[in-house]
């Protein structure tokens, strides 16, 4: 298939992969997503064929960790565009839009009265590219109406990207009706014009050759900033995220960055209660009496929402929800059974960067090997979660792409 949309091929970071970092992630957003099928796993290895990719973007807007890094920033030049724009019902459009400068849509919203389009802005990429911080900005916070009009999705060869681009606009409502605003966000597929409506003509604007006033054009000279040098904008929302160790270094990806500073950039209108499953964020729960304070959550979690803690008191686990990118390896990763990923999440949680307790406890050492474990009430002779299963000394496995093998696989005694 030919490339449909401008730019070139993601870049593949894949040491960023939720699968390098644990042989049991089983993640597969990228491939199942993919619209063009040009994304395959080696093994637990994504691997991009760039002779099949058609440049729609949508792999960079749902991967959680930033996996693929856009070769050209699309996404960043519509949003100044449309920034530029008067807070006015906006639609947007993607290249293979047959008649851009005619619409037949109307908005009906808390902010305006069956107000008319009268701005299009065309995006070089799949609408599907855009992710829940660019529906936030774009959107301003639910101020301005903004008309995603995917009526072509259903004679495009890419068609398939229209499920992505319905789960990305839900989740930004979900958040704006939990923050009490206005979730202003609209679909051709849910709404079309009505068919008595004639089409008018308006004005098309190119999403990726944003109007640049005077002050804007002294900021573009300015350095351009780096991740780095973002953190301090949002450290009220990142109170941690620093690596853990050299093997399992935790980090949180820019995306989840600015996702965390359109939140924080919302008016504080409401603090509604939201289905987690429904946005990018997850609520880590644990049954806090079976806990054996083997910290392998904590170890693997790959943004630092999970963090184990010990002391001469003994231990506690806590959990970020702002750094919870809902990955699920926390789960997969506890030998007891006992994390999950529960159904609620409050809007404050995310404002105040509520840091929660899990679980807590003395430690003590297993009576089979000396290891640390949680004291259990119901348990009179300590053991550690692999002597209770039966299994000995730890034996070092061949660790690849950091799954840390060895923290997990045990050996029976030598005279079993």
């Amino acid at each position: 298939m030919e490339p449909l949309f401008a730019g070139a091929a993601p870049d593949l970071q894949a040491g960023r992969c939720l699968n390098r970092r644990h042989a049991g992630a089983g993640c597969t957003r990228c491939v199942d997503n993919c619209p063009a099928q040009a994304i395959a796993l080696d093994g637990v290895t994504p691997q991009l064929d760039e002779t099949a990719c058609v440049r729609c973007g949508l792999c960079t807007a749902i991967c959680p960790t930033d996996t693929f890094v856009p070769a050209i920033d699309y996404e960043k030049t519509l949003c100044a565009t449309v920034a530029n724009l008067p807070t006015a019902p906006t639609a947007l459009v993607c290249p293979v839009h047959p008649t851009p400068d005619a619409t037949a849509a109307t908005v009906n919203a808390a902010t305006v009265n069956a107000a008319t389009v009268n701005a299009v802005v065309k995006h070089r990429r799949c609408l599907a590219a855009l992710d829940v911080a660019d529906l936030l900005e774009l959107s301003a916070g639910g101020t301005r109406p903004l008309w995603l009009d995917d009526s072509p999705c259903a004679a495009c060869p890419i068609g398939a990207a229209q499920a992505t681009l319905l789960r990305t606009v839900d989740a930004a409502r979900t958040l704006l009706h939990a923050a009490g605003c206005s979730p202003a966000l609209l679909l051709h597929s849910e709404r079309p014009p009505a068919s008595d409506v004639r089409p008018h003509r308006v004005q098309v604007y190119d999403g990726a050759q944003p109007a640049i006033s005077r002050r804007a054009l002294f900021t573009r000279l300015r350095p351009v900033r780096t991740d780095r040098d973002e953190a301090p904008v949002i450290a009220d929302l990142l109170q941690r995220g620093a690596p853990l160790s050299e093997r399992l270094p935790q980090q949180t990806p820019p995306s989840r960055r600015r996702v965390l500073t359109a939140i924080s950039a919302l008016p504080a209108n409401g603090n509604g209660e939201f289905a987690a499953a429904r946005t990018p964020f997850g609520a880590v729960e644990v049954q806090a009496e079976a806990c054996s304070g083997c910290e392998l959550c904590a170890r693997f979690c790959p943004t630092g929402a999970l963090h184990f803690a010990t002391d001469a008191a003994g231990f506690e686990l806590t959990f970020q929800a702002t750094a919870c990118i809902a990955c699920r390896i926390c789960v997969v990763a506890c030998p007891e059974h006992v994390v999950s990923l529960g159904d609620r999440l409050e809007m404050d949680t995310l404002r105040a960067d509520r840091v929660t307790q899990l679980a807590a406890g003395e430690l003590v050492a297993c009576a089979g090997c000396g290891v640390l474990t949680a004291r259990r009430p119901a348990e009179p002779t300590p053991r550690c979660h692999v002597c209770r299963q039966g299994a000995g000394i730890v034996t070092a496995q061949r660790d690849e792409a950091g799954l840390m093998a060895d923290l997990l696989r045990r050996t029976s005694p030598p005279n079993a």
